[in-house]
């Protein structure tokens, strides 16, 4: 059974494949979707179906809830919603309703639309929200639909933008004290390719988060410390290998070389404790209820984009820049 999983991948790890040599191969998929994400997330601005769809955490607002609805009368419910948020909020700020489906804690079908805070004093802001639900449950009745409008959560603007600031200030933090680790354990070409690595790891996520419509929020912020923590440790294994090596006086092999050997002695180890991560979020996914799905979708893409930075990515950036200061010595000589 392990020969037969094993077998796809012996010309990979023969010894005389080269790994890094590829590098600029390599980077042609994780450019392909960062591409189309960049251009989903300019579209975004012109287009409200499209771009990054950020959770009431970051943008300040307010989530509404109609429960009452079935599979049958769900489309004729969701258009009176939209109705009577662009007849109180305007047509602009309408078009940026983002809508979700989900299943009732009383039975039936539940519709979930969340939208800006509307603008003026507080008076102003409670009365068009209040209007809103009122409207809401007054037309659905008197087309024979009869619904509970709840409001689910509000968060003002000024405490989402502050806790935006916040989640900036911490990421970048993370990534100083980790480029700081790298270059204490390694060498500081090992951690500027680090932190590129961790840097992919995070931008490929948001890709696919920004692709399948993902709200972003402290939950998806959960999922990258997640992410960056497994994708972080496989590098760590990575270069400790390397370092190893250069530490054998009786190696002479280029960084490259080094590199590549140390790619194929951990690639089983790095793949199983994916492998070994994502079943669990797999089932997960398809079994949770959507606030898990918010989790551990994002997982699985950040999963797999740090086993893929860490083996062809960082290892091929590593190289490069060994490569640069080798032959910068040499000139200095």
């Amino acid at each position: 059974m392990i020969s037969t999983i094993k077998r796809p991948f012996q010309k990979f790890l023969a010894p005389e494949t080269q790994i890094v040599k590829h590098g600029k191969w390599y980077s042609i998929a994780p450019l392909s979707i960062l591409a189309i994400g960049a251009l989903l997330i300019i579209l975004g601005i012109f287009i409200a179906p499209v771009g990054i769809n950020l959770g009431l955490d970051f943008t300040g607002g307010r989530i509404i809830q109609v429960t009452g609805i079935t599979d049958q009368n769900y489309a004729q419910t969701r258009e009176v919603v939209q109705d009577v948020l662009r007849d109180q909020l305007g047509r602009s700020t309408a078009n940026r309703v983002f809508f979700q489906r989900e299943e009732s804690d009383l039975g039936g079908m539940a519709l979930t639309a969340r939208y800006p805070e509307p603008r003026g004093n507080q008076e102003e802001i409670d009365y068009t929200n209040n209007n809103i639900r009122t409207e809401i449950e007054t037309r659905l009745r008197d087309i024979g639909i009869n619904v509970v409008v709840e409001e689910a959560d509000a968060i003002s603007g000024t405490a989402s933008r502050e806790r935006m600031l916040n989640v900036f200030m911490a990421i970048g933090a993370a990534l100083v004290f980790t480029l700081l680790y790298m270059v204490f354990r390694f060498k500081i070409t090992s951690g500027v390719a680090a932190i590129i690595g961790l840097f992919h790891d995070v931008m490929i996520m948001l890709a696919f988060v920004v692709l399948f419509r993902i709200q972003v929020n402290f939950i998806f912020v959960a999922a990258v410390i997640t992410v960056v923590a497994y994708s972080l440790n496989n590098t760590l294994v990575l270069f400790d290998r390397v370092r190893d090596k250069e530490r054998d006086m009786t190696n002479k092999q280029t960084p490259a070389q080094m590199v590549d050997a140390s790619i194929k002695e951990t690639f089983w180890r790095t793949s199983v404790t994916t492998i070994t991560t994502l079943v669990p979020v797999i089932i997960l996914t398809i079994f949770g209820v959507p606030l898990i799905r918010e989790f551990a979708l994002p997982i699985i893409f950040g999963l797999l984009a740090g086993t893929y930075s860490t083996i062809f990515v960082t290892s091929s950036l590593y190289v490069r820049f060994e490569n640069a200061k080798i032959e910068s010595n040499k000139r200095k000589k």
